[in-house]
């Protein structure tokens, strides 16, 4: 699930489906190629623990941001050159409501509504376009505001 959560998002694929169609034709990353029903892979995500991604996830990072470090040889724009004369870091951050996502895949299209609920926000350094810090609120109604304090 790892690799499928990684595939996911650095190959920015559109949606579970595709995801399962990547699996069955040439495998991602460390897995090779499986066949597996697309209602088994969504109802997986649905009961992965976040947690142990989470924990996966910013182990990983620091190998991440050293790769980046290691490969990155391009000069940076003027406007960002003259921003890191200024501050030692650029970060931005971008926040979604869960429930809308989730909403796009046909697969999860009959669970009830609301189920799915909640908010999360990304910071990312807009050098690496690596995540800095991810962050989950349960209610879906909640107030980008109240994401200050976490900022």
């Amino acid at each position: 699930m790892v690799a499928a959560v990684l595939t996911l998002l650095w190959r920015d694929v559109a949606g579970v489906t595709e995801l399962t169609r990547m699996l069955a034709r040439v495998g991602f990353l460390w897995v090779r190629p499986t066949q597996v029903t697309q209602q088994a892979m969504s109802q997986r995500f649905l009961s992965f623990p976040s947690e142990l991604f989470e924990r996966v996830f910013k182990d990983l990072l620091p190998h991440l941001r050293t790769a980046w470090q290691n490969r990155n040889q391009r000069s940076l724009p003027e406007n960002i050159q003259f921003t890191l004369t200024k501050f030692s870091r650029i970060w931005i951050i971008d926040g979604s409501t869960l429930e809308a996502l989730f909403c796009k895949l046909k697969s999860l299209e009959d669970i009830p509504k609301g189920q799915l609920a909640g908010k999360m926000a990304t910071v990312i350094d807009l050098m690496t376009r690596l995540p800095v810090e991810i962050w989950f609120q349960e209610n879906p109604k909640a107030s980008d505001i109240k994401l200050s304090e976490n900022i």
